[in-house]
This record gives structure tokens, C-alpha cells and sequence, in this order.
């Protein structure tokens, strides 16, 4: 379409469970991007870097980490309806 209204666009995931990019594993979005390798593909630190500026995610990481403290209790019993797990002090992102 002309003019052009978008620069670019991605596919962004805010988490990433495997950890790093190139452990990616889940198949639903590879059988439309290559996870590892695909610059369109924004996976948690690079997703939030990207949206934030360097260190957004970590940051983020650590907020959430400092406020789970408070309320990890409370998240478990009130939000997913269970009792924390016995060592859920040891627990973070």
C-alpha cells in the first residue's frame, strides 16, 4: 500500500520459558518463523529491550522479582487459587 504506514512489525514474545533464543522449542510459531534466526522475532530480553532501551528487561526482571517477595503468598492463594510451594522464597524469574 502506498505510502507506506509502518516501518516495520514483529513477532513478539515477552517471555521466553527456554531461557536463551537459540533454545527456543516451542513448535506452534515455527511453523511460520524461524525462532532462532528470524530478525522479525522478539523474544523476551530482546522484546523488551526494544520497547524500553538496554537493561529494560532486566530491570523489569528484577522489579518483579522484589515485588514477588511481598506478594508471592498472595498471588498463589488469590490469583491461581493454590497454596505457594514450600520453598517458594527460593523462586525467581
Amino acid at each position: 500500500m502506498e505510502p507506506r504506514k509502518i516501518d516495520s512489525a514483529f513477532f513478539a514474545l515477552p517471555y521466553n520459558p527456554y531461557g536463551k533464543r537459540e533454545d527456543y522449542a516451542w513448535s506452534f510459531p515455527k511453523r511460520w518463523f524461524d525462532m532462532k534466526n528470524d530478525k522479525v522475532v522478539l523474544i523476551g530480553n530482546e522484546f523488551w529491550d526494544f520497547v524500553g532501551g538496554k537493561g529494560t528487561y532486566q530491570e523489569f526482571i528484577d522489579v518483579v522479582n522484589s515485588l514477588g517477595k511481598e506478594y508471592r503468598s498472595r498471588i498463589y492463594r488469590e490469583f491461581l487459587g493454590i497454596e505457594p510451594p514450600m520453598d517458594d522464597e527460593k523462586i525467581k524469574l
